[in-house]
């Protein structure tokens, strides 16, 4: 079970980041690997790799919104007061969905 969960992810991560690249060949978007930003990555693959491993768990979910949170102070999108009702709506899908 683990090692299809495993396989997902690496596929998904392959296709998402072919996806990328064929937009840059393209030139629909410039791709330049050190973005505004791009430490942000640090934060949120690992989350997103530990909810596919251990399932969403509220350690998973607040790696993930911390890494979003200064992804988009980064790219200066100013979207923080968004930040608690984001926060509290994805806590809440987190507690429902957990399979404990």
């Amino acid at each position: 079970m683990m090692e299809s969960k495993n396989r997902k992810f690496w596929g998904i991560v392959l296709v998402v980041v072919g996806i990328v690249f064929l937009l840059d060949r393209l030139n629909i978007i410039p791709v330049d690997i050190f973005f505004a930003g791009w430490w942000t990555l640090f934060l949120i693959i690992p989350a997103i790799y530990m909810m596919f491993k251990q399932g969403i768990q509220i350690g998973n979910v607040i790696l993930l919104g911390l890494g979003i949170y200064f992804f988009l102070n980064e790219r200066n999108w100013g979207y923080s007061y968004l930040i608690l009702p984001a926060a509290l709506i994805i806590l809440g899908i987190a507690i429902i969905i957990r399979k404990r």
